[in-house]
């Protein structure tokens, strides 16, 4: 009898990386519309510490393949428990 596959810790990565992303959105979101502060220096949260990463989109790509990742290890851990 195969064993359950425990996706909790999958689940709460993605879900902690989708609400970080969310959080920085609404965050230049009301720096923008709420603050007087022109668009390109809006740069959320993550501007406040790391200019250059905000700046250039890269936390963007970095977070969008950390969940690639982690969806594609949770996809072979299930396939391979699947087959024993």
């Amino acid at each position: 009898m195969p064993s359950r596959l425990n996706t909790r810790p999958v689940l709460a990565v993605v879900t902690v990386g989708a609400l970080v992303y969310w959080a920085e959105l609404l965050l230049r979101l009301a720096q923008t519309h709420l603050f007087p502060i022109p668009e390109p220096y809006a740069l959320g949260l993550l501007g406040f510490a790391l200019p250059w990463l905000a700046e250039s989109g890269r936390a963007h790509h970095v977070l969008a393949f950390a969940v690639l990742v982690v969806c594609l290890m949770a996809h072979h851990r299930a396939s391979r428990d699947g087959a024993a």
